[in-house]
């Protein structure tokens, strides 16, 4: 078999591996194969013109004569693919926003108690929740990351204080269920950015952090005691750096970019 055939075959499990749950998701919701498709053309022909590695000339701009080269799309294609709309980074801004409020509240000595816990916080006046997102949110409205957080239950509300319940930005389960399919897509496109990064970077050590642990054998009667020592020593470690960062870099500025860690739980 030739090095083009091995790497060929390798793509498709590859495509087979991110593609099936993701179809499975897609039937589960009726989203017909039409409109996935028309997805993938608009991604395809975002990534031909805005990266830069598929550009004759990086330093001029992407043609659509070469973007029909790249995708074998028609140029008419292409310019029906364009109008199709772009998912909206509303959630995704949403979701930063709230977690910086709830990260400022449980690192920010002036938000803590005598014991090193969030303490519970008028709604407004001096170090209160106001002052909290306005300090953190990034210029985001107190009542909207108030009422995003009671509705997924990371704080509650008493008369006129707030009370931080669980640091997490997350919703229960099996509720909220767009929210869930939202934050999904937001972590499945950064593992597989870190992949394709990975893919193209030279040197091992520019490389970022991928890496996973596997058990093999674990007996099916252990499966639920693994999994809550799996769940709690990933929830320490992530809400630990999470701490640290938020207590070192806690101020917006113009040159910044969004970086973080990742876990999730596979079983087979």
């Amino acid at each position: 078999m030739s090095e083009i055939a091995k790497l060929n075959r390798l793509l498709s499990y590859m495509a087979f591996r991110i593609f099936k749950p993701l179809v499975v998701l897609f039937l589960r919701n009726s989203v017909p194969y039409q409109t996935a498709s028309d997805w993938l053309k608009r991604i395809y022909v975002d990534v031909a013109f805005e990266n830069k590695e598929f550009r004759i000339n990086p330093a001029k701009k992407q043609t659509k004569t070469r973007v029909a080269v790249l995708t074998g799309l028609s140029r008419v294609e292409i310019d029906r693919v364009l109008k199709i709309e772009k998912p909206l980074e509303v959630t995704e801004q949403k979701w930063n926003r709230a977690t910086k409020v709830l990260s400022g509240w449980s690192t920010d000595k002036d938000y803590l108690d005598g014991s090193g816990k969030p303490k519970k916080i008028a709604v407004r006046g001096e170090l209160s929740f106001s002052t909290l997102v306005e300090k953190y949110s990034g210029g985001a409205t107190m009542r909207s990351i108030l009422d995003d957080l009671v509705k997924v239950k990371s704080v509650t509300t008493d008369e006129n204080e707030v009370v931080l319940v669980r640091q997490d930005y997350t919703s229960e389960p099996n509720k909220q269920k767009l929210f869930d399919l939202e934050i999904a897509g937001t972590s499945t496109g950064d593992i597989l950015n870190t992949l394709v990064f990975n893919d193209g970077a030279i040197k091992k050590e520019g490389k970022r952090y991928q890496k996973f642990v596997v058990a093999w054998s674990i007996p099916e009667e252990n499966i639920d005691e693994v999994k809550r020592f799996i769940y709690k020593e990933a929830d320490n470690l992530l809400v630990s750096i999470d701490n640290q960062l938020t207590a070192k870099y806690t101020e917006t500025v113009k040159n910044s970019k969004r970086l973080g860690l990742g876990a999730y739980y596979f079983e087979d």
